[in-house]
């Protein structure tokens, strides 16, 4: 079994920050901004959902754990 050299990133997406605005996630080198006037739903989650992100497909991001809404 062999592992990834330490430094390199296993995640082709994280959550970077959050704010009073929105969320930013930083994938494969790029910085997204994800605003609550387009995504409101984000606002009133629990900090553990929404850095539990997944990239399914290239620009498209998955949150396996229920949000409620």
């Amino acid at each position: 079994m062999s592992s990834l050299a330490h430094g390199n990133n296993t995640s082709p997406v994280e959550v970077t920050h959050i704010s009073t605005h929105g969320v930013w996630l930083l994938t494969h080198d790029e910085e997204l901004f994800m605003s609550y006037d387009d995504f409101p739903w984000f606002k009133s989650q629990q900090i553990k959902s929404v850095i539990n992100v997944e990239e399914q497909s290239p620009g498209h991001f998955y949150w396996p754990i229920s949000m409620s809404i």
